[in-house]
């Protein structure tokens, strides 16, 4: 069948299988609740198309124009098991091929609510994108494009973002759980109530962003450059800081219980009233920083550079601060060792 005829078909029966329209114009056209099986649009021009709610399994949409396309509530997937006849006998043929979006051009369209199954995004073009809600589960991601992109929602959980653009992105409540984002860059970027919990972010930037309820939970953010960021009600727990670079930063009532400081820079930051209990943070830098009415019980201190600092009403109960400075620090109103609390807690039954 040519294109005119294939196009037919669909209009008539909303499903095409291993058909070609590679490099056909399809613009402006409305397949909305379109299934399409195994076929190829290489090249094909869907800018402004309508393609909500149509589903797209282990179609290569490679150099595809998208441009402006509504693309909300679809899908994307491999291709399953397939029945086939082979010399009259029914067999199953597995193909398991991935929806294939390489060199795609997608900007300005809506993904939102859209779920994407194992495809392969590679030098993929989302600037300025809405993909609000939109699920990618086990895709492969290289060189992708996504800045200005609205991603609120969007979860990618395990993923390897490290090659991916970021910049300008709304990433407000998107669940990143476990990605490698190592070295990523989130200049401009929105992360209020983002999670990247368990994430690989060492030697990433997020200096100066504002960080409203954030989450880091468990995140390795060695080498880290957070210098100056603002934060409020952030979720540090059980994070790796080593080294990175805090000189600046303004915490409110943040929560890094567990955390590693070892070594990181944090002069002139500030965790008011943040609990910073049981963290490590040896050879690390606090010199001028705020600590007021923090709670830092049971911390190990040791070798950290306290000089300038103000600790006003700060929980400062069994501490181990061996080799620490203190000089010229504020101390009005600290809450010391509790012996008795302290016994307690070393207390084991027989």
């Amino acid at each position: 069948m040519d294109v005119t005829q294939t196009l037919e078909l669909l209009a008539e029966t909303r499903h095409l299988v291993n058909a070609d329209l590679s490099g056909a114009d399809l613009s402006g056209r409305d397949f909305s609740s379109c299934h399409f099986e195994n076929v190829r649009m290489v090249g094909a021009d869907l800018s402004g198309a309508s393609l909500s709610g149509s589903v797209f399994q282990g179609c290569d949409l490679k150099a595809a124009r998208f441009s402006r396309a509504d693309l909300s509530s679809s899908q994307f997937f491999h291709a399953g098991l397939q029945e086939a006849v082979l010399d009259g006998v029914n067999a199953v043929e597995s193909t398991w091929a991935d929806a294939d979006f390489s060199g795609a051009q997608a900007g300005a369209a809506d993904f939102s609510h859209a779920h994407v199954e194992r495809s392969v995004f590679s030098a993929t073009k989302f600037a300025g994108a809405k993909l609000v809600k939109a699920t990618f589960h086990e895709c492969v991601l290289k060189g992708v494009d996504f800045a200005g992109a609205d991603l609120t929602r969007w979860t990618a959980m395990g993923t390897d973002l490290t090659t991916v653009s970021f910049a300008q992105a709304r990433l407000v409540q998107a669940y990143l759980k476990g990605c490698n984002l190592a070295g990523q860059r989130f200049a401009g970027c929105d992360l209020t109530m983002a999670i990247f919990n368990e994430a690989g972010l060492q030697g990433a930037d997020l200096s100066g962003l504002l960080l409203d309820r954030t989450s880091f939970m468990g995140a390795q953010l060695q080498k880290a450059q957070l210098a100056s960021v603002r934060g409020t009600y952030v979720a540090l727990l059980g994070a790796d800081l080593s080294q990175a670079n805090l000189a600046g930063a303004v915490f409110e009532m943040a929560d890094a219980s567990d955390a590693v400081f070892t070594g990181a820079r944090c002069e002139a930051s500030r965790w008011h009233m943040s609990v910073l209990q049981r963290i490590k943070a040896t050879g690390a830098g606090f010199a001028n920083a705020g600590l007021v009415y923090c709670d830092l019980p049971n911390a190990d201190l040791s070798g950290a550079d306290f000089s300038g600092a103000d600790l006003s009403g700060a929980n400062l109960h069994a501490i181990r601060a061996d080799g620490a400075r203190w000089d010229g620090a504020r101390r009005e109103g600290v809450r010391e060792t509790d012996e008795a609390l302290a016994r307690a807690e070393r207390w084991q039954a027989a």
